[in-house]
């Protein structure tokens, strides 16, 4: 799997993150956190919504 995308999406999401909370300075480390574990379960629900057989929540 390229990590590239995925790196990628990561620094958005931290980017938008420190922006929402006034471009705060010395906290890229936990903003960085956040994003990833925002994107790891952003991934996670992307992969079992295309699963085979996995039902759509309408």
């Amino acid at each position: 799997m390229d990590n590239e995308p995925i790196e990628r999406r990561i620094r958005t999401k931290a980017y938008e993150l420190w922006l929402a909370d006034g471009a705060m300075e010395g906290c890229a480390d936990e903003y960085w956190r956040q994003a990833r574990e925002t994107v790891e379960k952003e991934i996670e629900s992307e992969r079992i919504g295309r699963e085979p057989g996995s039902a759509s929540i309408l």
